[in-house]
């Protein structure tokens, strides 16, 4: 009879726990922004400028669609760091993409904000 009350209670509990697993930014899942891109050009710097680029580009592709969105800003944080590697180059465009994560935060934005498609305000702040 307890082996029967317990799997009655496991089976019940399963049935009626529902976790969603991304939290709250699983409802920012179906929004994808498109991206304000730069035209593609070369890096000037060849070799850490290309394994940059294909470093961001799996982060852009795999990871970030099976973690959600979770960037502040328009243009995201990744695609952020990839223009400024693109236009400066490796070392001058990776310290921006440094300093744009440590801004990656809801403290209040002094700066242009613009609306996303589901009509949030985000944070807009292009390669300068």
């Amino acid at each position: 009879m307890r082996s029967f009350l317990l799997i009655a209670s496991l089976i019940f509990n399963i049935y009626h726990i529902h976790a969603d697993p991304w939290g709250k930014d699983a409802d920012l899942a179906s929004y994808h922004p498109q991206q304000i891109c730069e035209e593609t050009v070369s890096c000037p710097t060849p070799f850490l400028g290309a394994f940059s680029e294909v470093m961001i580009g799996f982060h852009q592709k795999v990871i970030s669609p099976a973690d959600g969105p979770r960037s502040h800003f328009m243009p995201s944080s990744s695609q952020y760091t990839l223009n400024a590697i693109r236009k400066y180059g490796f070392f001058q465009g990776f310290m921006m993409g440094c300093d744009r994560l440590m801004r990656e935060n809801n403290d209040p934005w002094v700066y242009r904000l613009t609306r996303d498609g589901a009509g949030n305000l985000i944070k807009y702040d292009p390669v300068p």
